[in-house]
């Protein structure tokens, strides 16, 4: 072990690497050669990653200029002595070269990180070199020295690629990352940061990766994506995921694509549920996180107790000390700002973090003589094109023209097709190449019939990888036709039947795989999902589309105990952070629903409470709205699923007030919305079209109530002094879909056209032929 400058020791002692360096004025000017030496000694193993670093003495210098140089090691390197003079006069270049790199490296880096794990010592270095002869390398680059110490040399056999084994490389030119955190923490903003400082010529326009209408609208993330920036020469594939609960699947098939993650964490929030969802799913895939605490900017920002508290969260959730000792980085995705050196000292830009994953991300790995793996995570459309398959290429390569296979796991048939079109992602677009390398994430089209968790495979010989499996839904809803009295009438309508409906919902299971769709009763479907958040940006975006469809409440969905057979029903962990004044508000709110207080402490802002329940998830339902009302806007609400409970068996109405339901088909007229204003909240307005058995408005006692909104005054002959006054119409109430989905009770039902959104008793005249 003398030869390369290591001692080893048992138990706590950390491994400790003698300095030093050999220098000499001749000096090889071959190109450097990167590699790896894995060094096995007792059971431990150090990973050194080198790479040049200063000249080494060539192969081909005199015998005598090598035993200077050998001279001057020994020197540097008191504990090399004999052994590295011997090395170094025995004509082993590979020796000395190793002995002169690794002191001089490790006496720089050494100190800057050591992870301990299991009763294995790893020191993660600085770059270092390895030059050998090319003749020494093709005899295998393998030396055992004494006391049973092996160092294998890996070396590069080509640009951007490094071999780790025999059969195993590593691709130093690119690294995929994704971006995880709790709904509005960032990630988008930091993304689109990372974007313009990192673009080229030709690319000075670039659009936000949150580009959908809907995800503009409401400022969140729905659907993950991916893009792509250099740096350094390095090509960094960001995978930007959401943040919201409901939508955790997108979250759970996109950590496949990655070698590492960046967890979001807000300088003021800190650690929020959905923090915790993602960081569980990240160390359960034993996925290297960096954690950044963001919007350092904020005035009431608080990045060492964020610090603190991420920290907790990850021993909480069982991380190794390796995992906890995780790297940190401080930024301002608005401002465009990072540090590694604390949140008072950022930078001018975010570099800081593009060289934190640089250093930290592993590599991708690919084998050499593996067959073709690529698993299909992501789908997009082209309503030229088809589907378009994204994935990483785990094996093998991709080429414009191949033929490949499509498995989905083991033991399936295998589907033929030829790849059309090829692409890399480049920035938040796509840019067409002729063939992708293992270990990259890039987007082709060929297949009509792939699925998300198909493997594309060598259809010689296909290996496929396991599908990609998330937790199950739920809340159920169920989809049919609408059959009420003005169905069909708006002129954006434009699918209305069911073959059409089912065809609609059949492509959104193709690429979301929290969603479930099933036959229900009749000409309807029961559409099942995480929340009613994620169904009710699906219900948007097709009556959008043009469709028109009538919608049952939500209802969550039961299970039985495999252990006793009883039904089981899911729970929820909500976190409220409400001011002080409203927190009487939420605690008699959350008693009357049966939940269970779990923590109480202070608020991200003065005068704030947070507020930590577990609560059954058909009691939550419509809660964030009644908060919204009860607390004017103030309280904030997010859950996360917690845990299968005990089903206790009760009904419980989502609400506490009563309809005010139309007894007769017409238009609205204002003397009834006049005479009715103190009866409650209107959801209509004068001279809208009704029909009897909708719902207009919310009644101001626990019960229904029913009115002729199409009654008009009686003419007379006679004055009335009612009549030289003047009133106004009260507003009415605008409701949008997830409005209406925490106020239905179970009961109604919901009519979804283009233009209107109308609630209606589910029995009665309200539908056709019922």
């Amino acid at each position: 072990s003398s030869h390369f400058g290591f001692q080893f020791f048992q138990g706590s002692e950390r491994c400790k690497i003698a300095e030093g360096r050999a220098t000499d004025p001749v000096a090889s000017h071959e190109p450097p050669i990167k590699a790896i030496s894995v060094l096995r000694f007792s059971g431990m193993v150090a990973s050194l990653n080198m790479q040049l670093a200063t000249p080494t003495v060539s192969s081909q210098a005199p015998a005598q200029l090598r035993g200077k140089a050998a001279a001057q090691a020994a020197v540097q390197l008191p504990e090399l002595s004999a052994p590295a003079s011997a090395v170094a006069s025995n004509s082993s270049p590979v020796a000395l070269a190793a002995a002169a790199a690794v002191g001089g490296a490790l006496a720089a880096g050494a100190s800057r990180q050591r992870r301990r794990s299991n009763g294995i010592h790893a020191a993660t270095l600085p770059a270092a070199v390895a030059v050998a002869p090319s003749t020494w390398v093709a005899k295998g680059g393998r030396r055992r020295t004494r006391g049973g110490l092996t160092a294998t040399r890996a070396v590069a056999v080509a640009p951007g690629l490094t071999r780790v084994s025999n059969d195993e490389y590593v691709r130093e030119d690119v690294r995929n990352i994704a971006i995880i955190a709790h709904v509005d923490h960032g990630k988008t903003t930091l993304t689109d940061g990372l974007m313009k400082q990192t673009r080229t010529e030709g690319t000075e326009d670039l659009a936000s990766m949150d580009s959908d209408q809907l995800e503009a609208e409401r400022g969140i993330t729905i659907l993950a994506k991916n893009a792509a920036v250099n740096y350094k020469g390095v090509k960094i594939n960001l995978i930007d995921t959401p943040g919201h609960a409901d939508f955790g699947g997108e979250v759970e098939r996109i950590l496949n694509m990655a070698d590492a993650c960046l967890l979001l964490v807000d300088a003021q929030e800190g650690p929020m549920p959905q923090t915790k969802f993602v960081l569980r799913l990240a160390l359960k895939l034993n996925k290297k996180v960096i954690v950044c605490i963001n919007k350092v900017d904020k005035p009431a920002a608080r990045p060492d107790w964020v610090l603190d508290m991420t920290f907790d969260l990850f021993a909480s959730l069982g991380a190794c000390d390796e995992q906890c000792d995780f790297p940190v980085v401080y930024a301002s995705g608005f401002q465009g700002k990072a540090s590694v050196d604390g949140p008072d000292e950022l930078e001018e830009n975010l570099f800081p973090i593009l060289d934190t994953v640089l250093e930290y991300c592993p590599k991708p790995q690919v084998q050499a003589d593996a067959p073709l793996q690529m698993l299909v995570s992501n789908l997009d459309y082209d309503q030229f094109i088809g589907r378009i398959s994204i994935g990483r290429v785990r094996s093998g390569s991709l080429k414009v023209g191949d033929q490949v296979g499509f498995q989905y796991g083991e033991g399936s048939e295998v589907r033929t097709a030829t790849i059309s079109k090829l692409w890399e992602f480049n920035n938040n677009s796509k840019r067409e190449v002729a063939e992708i390398l293992g270990g990259d994430i890039c987007a082709f089209t060929g297949m009509d019939d792939v699925v998300i968790g198909d493997t594309v495979v060598d259809a010689a010989d296909p290996k496929p990888l396991p599908p990609i499996e998330v937790e199950e839904p739920t809340v159920v809803m169920e989809f049919g036709t609408n059959t009420s009295p003005l169905a069909g009438q708006s002129k954006k309508s434009q699918f209305v039947t069911s073959t059409q409906i089912k065809n609609r919902l059949d492509r959104e299971v193709l690429t979301n795989l929290a969603l479930r769709v099933e036959p229900g009763s009749g000409d309807g479907f029961r559409v099942k999902g995480r929340g009613t958040l994620q169904l009710g940006i699906l219900m948007e975006n097709m009556r959008r589309e043009g469709y028109e469809f009538m919608v049952s409440p939500p209802e969550v969905i039961l299970q039985k105990d495999p252990d006793t057979g009883a039904q089981q029903e899911p729970y929820e962990e909500a976190v409220i952070e409400v001011p002080t004044e409203f927190q009487g508000v939420v605690l008699e709110e959350m008693n009357k629903k049966g939940a269970v207080m779990q923590g109480m402490e202070s608020g991200s802002v003065e005068n704030s409470m947070v507020l930590t329940f577990e609560i059954p998830t058909r009691s939550l339902i419509g809660m964030q709205g009644k908060f919204m009302q009860r607390t004017k806007g103030s309280a904030v609400m997010t859950s996360r699923f917690a845990r299968w409970g005990e089903y206790d068996g009760k009904e419980k109405r989502v609400r506490e007030k009563g309809s005010i339901v139309s007894s007769a088909d017409g238009t609205v007229t204002g003397y009834t919305l006049l005479n009715m204003k103190n009866k409650g909240l209107f959801f209509v307005e004068h001279a809208e079209e009704v029909y009897a058995g909708m719902c207009v408005g919310i009644h101001n006692k626990e019960e229904d109530i029913t009115i002729n909104m199409c009654k008009e005054k009686n003419v007379t002959n006679v004055r009335s002094k009612t009549g030289e006054l003047t009133e106004t119409y009260p507003p009415s109430l605008k409701m949008s879909i997830d409005d209406y989905l925490g106020h239905m009770d179970v009961d109604e039902k919901l009519e979804v056209t283009p233009e209107k959104l109308r609630l209606l008793k589910a029995s009665g005249k309200a539908r056709k032929g019922k």
